[in-house]
């Protein structure tokens, strides 16, 4: 103590002051070292502990029919959510949850503790107003109710395979939904909350509200009255006829809108788990098949076209038999001597093959390119299918008398309708679409479809009319395709019977058929084409197009022409005495 005293008082501030400037200096040191080391980790462990991030749900866009009639919509519904980071003990959290779910806590425990990194975690979506309320009242931090949108089909299974779904993840997996993702989807939103030590909110972090952007709307091209009809017509079919599936397609063949696509069997999109995946194809275009006698009209209007055969040429059609070297060809009926316009009328294949005969490989060819076939039409679908044309350079003689006959090549029904169109709209290929347009969430619009350009003229207008008034009107008054005909309007068109190939090649199936026709009406003004293909009908009980699928392309323009208060031929029906009434087997 004396030796303090004894000390001088200037010594013991220096020693005080030293001692302080070392601790401020090793403080300093410390601070530089935590900064540099565990800096970025304590500050985004002060974030997380200071902040929550809320997810403001955006909504997705509508889809809705030509007449603004909605598809496909979007609904909120009250969802669990979870912060796994901050539930003080995830156990009593599990078991809180399971006494409020109805669920065993066994299924929640494992996916909050694997979960534990994440800071917004889904417990379970679509809950009761009741059990968001117990969820609330229980406390529990990290546990909360948000409003999660989802998506709703009104309509069911109208148009499914079209349309296509949405996933619980809020993405577009097939159809429409698939193909129009990035305008339907919009973009979350984010609220950043800035919490006390007790992780009660009280206030809200600069910038940290970003309003959601909902997704926009699309409009399509389809009617849905008139898919409704051609969905009720195709069920009737295959029930009647014991089918596997049928396709129907309604288009304008002026513009190439489709005003109705239709799949049976179908699917609800709501409850898309509950089909086969095979349900959500769109076989309208995903499934091409040999067109048989459907795909005789635009081989003979390219034969018309190239002055190959001439209307009122006569042709032997060898009593129904007909050896070409290794190859023997049948009719289904045995005709003798058929004139142009009976070939087609009849829907004689030897005939048809002594059209291909004198038009030769290379015009062949042409026109079935012409057509578009052997090529994706361009629709504004995913998942279309080309079709199947062979190179040229492996064409062979068998495929001179085949393609005419609707052999050897694969087509879809969307190819089918839209060549069809040809003869509806005086000659030019179209370019068939379904979306029509795009809104803006307030309903602005943002981009029309509406009138695409067509693909250019396939045939003069001279023999567009020649092959509709001498051809294709009489298959339908005296023809293969009575079955199809109106009152009031003109209907032309053609019917088909193709047998289906054994996959892998090697001939046909035994008994099995696509039964088809293809047509359009009004005849003065064609306003519908209309085709529709029965897979697989029962032989017993009928399988012919004419018998098949005529009725069914009746019915639904019936009912199409009527809604759209189209206005009937101003002239009667069409009648031809030259010709002689051909069985209804084509």
């Amino acid at each position: 103590m004396d030796a303090l005293r004894s000390r001088n008082p200037n010594s013991i501030v220096r020693l005080l002051c030293g001692t302080l400037i070392l601790a401020f200096v090793a403080l300093i040191g410390r601070l530089i070292y935590i900064n540099e080391r565990q800096g970025s980790t304590l500050l985004a462990r002060a974030d997380r502990q200071q902040r929550s991030y809320h997810p403001l749900r955006h909504r997705r866009g509508l889809i809705v029919d030509s007449r603004g009639r909605m598809i496909a919509g979007t609904l909120l519904r009250k969802s669990i959510f979870a912060d796994p980071k901050v539930i003080p003990d995830k156990e009593e959290a599990s078991q809180r949850l399971s006494e409020i779910l109805g669920v065993d806590s066994g299924e929640i425990a494992p996916d909050l503790i694997a979960a534990d990194d994440q800071r917004f975690f889904v417990i379970k979506r679509g809950v009761t107003d009741e059990q968001a309320e117990l969820v609330r009242g229980t406390g529990i931090h990290g546990l909360g109710v948000f409003d999660e949108p989802y998506r709703i089909y009104p309509m069911n299974s109208l148009a499914g395979a079209l349309l296509g779904f949405v996933a619980a993840d809020g993405h577009g997996v097939s159809g429409i939904e698939y193909q129009c993702e990035s305008w339907l989807r919009g973009e979350n939103g984010l609220k950043t909350i800035i919490r006390d030590a007790g992780r009660k909110a009280f206030w809200l972090a600069d910038g940290g509200y970003r309003p959601p952007r909902d997704g926009m709307h699309v409009v399509l091209t389809i009617d849905t009255e008139i898919q409704a009809v051609v969905e009720k017509e195709l069920e009737e079919c295959i029930t009647k006829y014991q089918a596997q599936s049928a396709v129907a397609i309604v288009m304008h063949p002026g513009t190439g809108a489709i005003l109705a696509m239709a799949n049976i069997p179908s699917f609800d999109p709501n409850r898309y788990q509950d089909s086969q995946p095979a349900r959500y194809r769109n076989r309208a275009i995903t499934d091409p098949y040999e067109p048989g006698s459907t795909f005789k009209p635009f081989i003979a209007a390219g034969g018309l076209a190239e002055n190959s055969v001439h209307l009122g040429e006569s042709f032997n059609c060898e009593n129904g038999t007909y050896v070409e070297g290794a190859r023997v060809l049948h009719d289904h009926h045995p005709y003798g001597v058929l004139s142009f316009e009976e070939v087609l009328i009849k829907s004689s294949n030897i005939g048809m093959a002594k059209i291909g005969r004198k038009m030769g490989n290379e015009r062949l060819y042409k026109y079935v390119k012409a057509f578009g076939f052997g090529e994706k039409t361009g629709i504004d679908i995913a998942g279309e299918d080309p079709g199947i044309v062979q190179p040229f350079n492996r064409w062979t003689s068998f495929t001179t008398s085949s393609i005419p006959m609707g052999q050897e090549i694969a087509v879809t029904p969307l190819q089918l309708a839209r060549a069809f169109c040809v003869f509806a709209n005086g000659g030019y290929l179209v370019q068939p679409f379904v979306i029509r347009a795009v809104l803006a969430p307030d309903g602005r619009l943002v981009s029309d479809f509406s009138n695409p350009p067509n693909k250019g003229r396939v045939l003069p207008e001279k023999i567009v009319a020649q092959m509709k008034e001498k051809v294709l009107e009489p298959i339908v008054e005296i023809g293969t395709g009575k079955a199809s005909r109106l009152a009031h309007y003109r209907v032309f068109g053609k019917t088909g019977t193709a047998q289906i190939a054994r996959k892998g090649g090697g001939g046909y199936e035994k008994d099995a058929y696509v039964s088809s026709f293809v047509a359009a009406a009004p005849a003065d003004n064609p306003q519908l084409v209309v085709i529709v293909a029965v897979t697989r009908p029962k032989k017993s009980i009928g399988y012919y197009g004419g018998t098949v699928a005529a009725p069914v392309v009746k019915n639904i323009l019936a009912h199409s022409l009527a809604y759209l208060q189209i206005d009937p031929d101003k002239s009667g029906s069409h009648e031809n005495p030259t010709v002689a009434a051909a069985p209804a087997s084509d």
